[in-house]
């Protein structure tokens, strides 16, 4: 595998594949069966092992059914589809494009294969052949829910958020009911910084199925987004009473509390979301701004320096550690973290104005060569990998991009040497 391939698997989310075998065999299944005169029995055969064997979870047993069928008729359509769906379901990406491009060999138009080669497309880190392949999958099938859903997706992970909106929106008029879709379009406006409407969506989402833990959370977010602490805590505390005693939740509670003066009730929730995630550099630094306001000024300094030895890049906790060390006449020291706070600031504000810019022209590789540069410039190595990656998977033949990429990868092989 390239060096290449393996940067983009590596920074993907993982997907649950086996639901594509799901999803795709629902959609078709024997119905769609395309048989010819004089067809095989035995490739016939082969073909209803491996969906038999499919649907009970077994899918590398299906893939050798599958294999088995295309070799006994290589013409057999779904055959060949299918075998591309286990790939899929394997993470057999490279395998299963073969696979769905012999399916489309035999019919140009089967919907399947090409909704499969989506997602084998996406698998890969092609996000330009995903694209055409959902694309024709939609103007064969723009009937279905799940089809939009999964583009969606596609865009979300790009941060081609309008697009995502609107394949969200349009899955959700398919089907009034799509939790999922409801939940991600939230999410979606919450990211195009629309606390407002994203509040909109989750509440008619949890007016489908009212105990949803995750969703009560980003409902928190938007309220916090938007400063209104009451409603943030009242959805925080829905959610915990669900099970999602999550690091986050316990730091926005303690910031709501805080908010409200009540120190002693932040305190504790800051020390909760401590035990839930011990590198909560923030949690470290609100805790240590409590502890000060409560008269502790050397717990304090404790707690700050916790807060820049989980995060080096937290502004926030360089400054208050600075005006401490400044108060206790300790200038030298709180001068030097002044100097690399107004550093952080400085990289703070240029990322602000940058990321804004990538946010109007998300496609425009321009903006974000410009974006990766900038996390190169302050020694953000792996947020440009990040940037760059994603760059090249919508603008494959943008030169420069790949040969700071290439840069990265020579730069991280010599010290891996030298170590």
């Amino acid at each position: 595998m390239s060096k290449k391939k393996q940067l983009s698997r590596t920074n993907r989310r993982p997907r649950k594949w086996v639901l594509v075998v799901v999803v795709l065999l629902s959609l078709g299944g024997g119905g769609w069966w395309h048989w010819r005169s004089g067809q095989m029995e035995e490739a016939a055969q082969d073909l209803a092992q491996g969906d038999a064997l499919i649907s009970q979870g077994r899918i590398a047993e299906a893939a050798q059914f599958y294999q088995k069928a295309t070799l006994n008729d290589p013409k057999l359509l779904q055959a060949w589809s299918n075998l591309g769906v286990a790939q899929t379901a394997l993470e057999q990406f490279d395998e299963a494009t073969l696979s769905f491009a012999r399916a489309h060999e035999l019919d140009p138009q089967f919907f399947e294969a090409w909704m499969g080669l989506a997602l084998a497309r996406d698998g890969l880190g092609d996000f330009l052949g995903a694209e055409k392949s959902y694309k024709k999958a939609v103007a064969l099938r723009p009937d279905i829910a799940g089809l939009h859903y999964n583009m969606g997706y596609l865009y979300q992970q790009q941060g081609l958020y309008q697009e995502a909106a609107t394949h969200y929106q349009e899955a959700i008029r398919l089907k009034v009911d799509f939790l999922e879709a409801l939940a991600n379009l939230g999410l979606v406006y919450a990211l195009q910084h629309n606390p407002g409407r994203a509040i909109e969506i989750y509440l008619q989402a949890l007016e489908l199925k009212t105990r949803q833990g995750p969703i009560y959370v980003r409902l928190g977010q938007s309220y916090m987004t938007l400063s209104d602490y009451p409603n943030a805590r009242e959805a925080y505390r829905q959610a915990v009473e669900l099970g999602m005693e999550r690091a986050g939740v316990y730091h926005d509670l303690g910031l709501v509390s805080e908010q409200e003066g009540k120190l002693e009730a932040a305190r504790s929730y800051f020390h909760q979301a401590l035990l839930k995630d011990p590198s909560h550099a923030d949690a470290y630094h609100r805790l240590g701004a409590v502890t000060q306001k409560l008269g502790d000024s050397q717990q304090a300094l404790a707690y700050y320096q916790q807060a820049i030895k989980r995060d080096a890049d937290h502004a926030g906790a360089h400054y208050s550690l600075a005006q401490l060390y400044l108060q206790e006449g300790r200038a030298d020291e709180g001068q030097a973290l002044m100097e690399v706070f107004s550093r952080l600031k400085e990289y703070e504000g240029r990322l602000s104005s940058l990321q804004r810019a990538l946010e109007r022209q998300p496609r425009d590789p321009d903006a974000a060569y410009a974006l990766g540069m900038l996390h190169l410039e302050f020694g953000r190595r792996q947020k440009a990998v990040q940037v760059f990656e994603r760059l090249l998977q919508m603008a494959p033949d943008y030169a420069a991009a790949r040969e700071k990429l290439g840069a990265i990868e020579a730069a991280g092989a010599a010290g891996s040497d030298a170590g």
